[in-house]
C-alpha cells in the first residue's frame, strides 16, 4: 500500500476536524492531534485554519471539477451530460451534510468566505460544461439555461436530509428545465 503524503494527512486531519467541531471551533491544535503528525510538520502544509479550510475546499472542488468533466465526457445527449455534471455537484453537497450534519451550512459558509476565488471558479467551470451540453442544442439560450439549472442545484443542497429524495428531485428538475429549453425554438437573425 503507498504512503499517504503528509500534505495529505494533513488536510484530511483538518477536514475532520471541521466536520466534527465546525469550522469555527477548530483550532491548528485539534488538526495537529488530529493528525497525529508534529505541529512543525502540519505547519509546514497549512500555517493556519483558513489556510487548511482553503486547501482542503481546493482539493474538494479540484477533484469535483474533474469529476465533472469525466461525467460530461462519458454522457451522451445534452439532457444526461447536464444532469451527470449537476450530480457531481449534488454530491459534494450531500458528501458533506453526511460527514458533519451539524455543521454543513456553517461550512459551506466558510469554505465561501474564506475561498471566494474557488468556488466561484468551480461554479464557472460547471456552467461552462453545461452551457456547451446545451450549445449543440439551443446555441442561443445555453448560457441562461446553464444558470437556471446551477440555481435550482443550489436550491436543492439547502436541505439534504434525505438525499434519495433530493437526487430524485435533481433529475426530474433538470429534465423539465433541459426540456423547456432544448423546446425553444432557436433565434433566427432578421
Amino acid at each position: 500500500m503507498p504512503k499517504v503524503p503528509s500534505s495529505q494527512i494533513v488536510l484530511d486531519a483538518a477536514y475532520r476536524c471541521f466536520c466534527r467541531t465546525g469550522y469555527r471551533r477548530t483550532t491548528i491544535s485539534d488538526i495537529v492531534e488530529e493528525a497525529q503528525l508534529s505541529r512543525p510538520t502540519v505547519y509546514k502544509y497549512v500555517g493556519s485554519k483558513e489556510e487548511a479550510i482553503t486547501k482542503v475546499v481546493q482539493s474538494l472542488l479540484e477533484r469535483a471539477g474533474a469529476a465533472a468533466q469525466e461525467a460530461a465526457d462519458a454522457a451522451g445527449a445534452p439532457d444526461e451530460k447536464v444532469l451527470a455534471v449537476l450530480t457531481v455537484k449534488l454530491e459534494v453537497a450531500i458528501r458533506l451534510w453526511q460527514d458533519s450534519p451539524a455543521h454543513a451550512q456553517e461550512l459551506l459558509s466558510a469554505a465561501t468566505a474564506q475561498a471566494p476565488g474557488l468556488v466561484t471558479g468551480y461554479i464557472d467551470r460547471l456552467a461552462e460544461l453545461l452551457t456547451s451540453a446545451l450549445a449543440e442544442a439551443v446555441p442561443d439560450g445555453a448560457r441562461q439555461a446553464a444558470a437556471v439549472l446551477l440555481t435550482f442545484t443550489r436550491g436543492l443542497e439547502d436541505d439534504l436530509r434525505d438525499a434519495d429524495a433530493v437526487r430524485g428531485e435533481l433529475e426530474t428538475g433538470v429534465h423539465m428545465i433541459t426540456r423547456g429549453a432544448l423546446a425553444r425554438p432557436a433565434a433566427t437573425s432578421g
